[in-house]
């Protein structure tokens, strides 16, 4: 087995055990250059019991190294439950004004975007070439057992248009608008895994960082992705490809169960984890949507926490705003059993709620250009009908009241009409002095001093 190493890395320390005499023919400490080893691989090195501070070892075939992360052991000492095919310890001690790297990989991209489209050449599946003005081409995506690379013909001006099925010879171009990369694309990491069928939990990348207490005041980062443009904003303008800090892509015929979940080992000791889950800085980061959603899933936002202070908070100009471009059949909808299902708390200068033709203002009154009631409706309290009150159809049908219930006539109630029904005698029009205790039923209207019969 040979390997290549790039960088030196420092010696085994000598108080290791393996340090004086390891044995040449199972395990290898790589220190510059090119290494071999060959024989059998029987011995198991231990470093677990042991720790290095800096070294790399590789294992031969069949030998694996005990080893542990730096931030366990997550097993007991000695237990012997993990292993290694290679491994490599580092042990930064550099001031502040040091940058230290436990592995650098560099890499330079200067090659790789599109070319002209050539005659007579032989394209594979996903490749790509520019004709027709700038155009980017790419050979289309295989259907099935339909493929649809192959060579282009001797003669003619290549794909041109904006199709997605553009012969050329036996190869069939899509126009590719976004300039998405094909087989050309350059990789600096690379961390393929592959879960056979009896494989236990698997993971591609596992990364663990650990801030210990006490001590000054630090800055952790577990992950950090750079992402500089310096060509210009991909969304206006002419067509171009994307640039994207963080790529997620999910395949399979099954599906999985989430692109990113966020979790927590236990319960921490200062009641949460975390002072914010997703974090999004600053205002001029986000140009339109900070969160765009152009799934079809059941809920476009699920939230089940309970929080002790809203399920959402915002400090935009307008503050929430539905727009149904899907044409969603309902703009907002609340459904279960909260004791309030609109709450409004604010301080509002213009109104509390703004309709089309109708609001509410800062002191609750509704106002309105044209209100249509349908089905049996009721006010309590004083109502006020600005500019006439029109009755389509069915009767308009006063209060009734006895007359000795009669509320008293005065200037404040002039204009009231009412119904008295319990008249001791035939009434004459504009009588104003009447008796109850009889059944006969009349109008009556309030003339601001007193009332009279009409």
């Amino acid at each position: 087995m040979r390997t290549v190493m790039l960088t030196a890395l420092l010696m085994m320390p000598a108080s290791h055990a393996w340090a004086e005499a390891p044995p040449s023919s199972t395990f290898r400490k790589v220190t510059s250059g090119v290494s071999e080893v060959s024989g059998p691989a029987t011995e198991t090195l231990d470093l677990i019991s042991s720790v290095p501070t800096n070294g790399t070892w590789v294992g031969a075939a069949g030998a694996p190294i005990k080893c542990e992360p730096v931030l366990g052991p997550f097993h007991e000492r000695g237990t012997d439950l993990t292993r290694c095919q290679s491994a490599r310890y580092f042990t930064a001690t550099g001031d502040s004004n040091k940058g230290e790297y436990g592995t650098l990989l560099n890499m330079r991209s200067d090659a790789g975007f599109p070319t002209a489209c050539e005659r007579n050449k032989s394209y594979p599946e996903f490749g790509t070439c520019l004709n027709d003005g700038g155009k980017m081409y790419r050979v289309k995506e295989r259907r099935g057992s339909k493929t649809y690379h192959g060579t282009t013909a001797p003669t003619g001006s290549g794909p041109t248009g904006t199709g997605d099925t553009i012969v050329d010879g036996s190869v069939t171009w899509r126009y590719e608008p976004n300039f998405a990369p094909g087989n050309g694309g350059k990789t600096n990491l690379a961390l393929m895994t592959y879960q056979g069928a009896n494989a236990g939990a698997t993971w591609t990348g596992a990364f663990a960082h650990q801030i210990a207490s006490g001590g000054p005041k630090k800055t952790g980062f577990t992950l950090e992705l750079d992402l500089n443009n310096y060509w210009g904003d991909y969304a206006t303008g002419p067509n171009g490809p994307v640039a994207t800090a963080l790529q997620i892509f999910t395949g399979g015929p099954k599906r999985s169960s989430s692109a990113i979940s966020v979790g927590q080992y236990d319960h921490p000791t200062d009641s949460t984890s975390l002072i914010n889950g997703i974090v999004l800085c600053c205002s001029t980061l986000v140009r339109d949507n900070t969160v765009m959603d152009l799934t079809g899933s059941v809920n476009g936002y699920f939230n089940q926490g309970a929080h002790t202070g809203s399920a959402f908070t915002d400090g935009s100009t307008s503050a929430i705003s539905f727009n149904s471009y899907g044409g969603a059949g309902i703009g907002f909808r609340h459904t279960g059993s909260s004791g309030v299902g609109l709450k409004l708390e604010g301080r509002y200068s213009g109104f509390q709620v703004q309709g089309q033709g109708w609001n509410v203002n800062p002191t609750g009154v509704v106002t309105s250009s044209g209100e249509v009631v349908n089905g049996s409706s009721s006010v309590s309290g004083t109502t006020t009908i600005g500019k006439g009150l029109t009755v389509d159809a069915g009767p308009f049908k006063p209060a009734q009241y006895a007359v000795s219930d009669l509320f008293p006539c005065r200037a404040d109630a002039r204009g009231s009409l009412v119904v008295v029904t319990d008249l001791s005698a035939p009434p004459a029009y504009r009588q104003t002095k009447f008796k109850g205790g009889g059944s006969l039923a009349a109008p009556v209207f309030c003339n601001g001093t007193e009332w009279e019969i009409h």
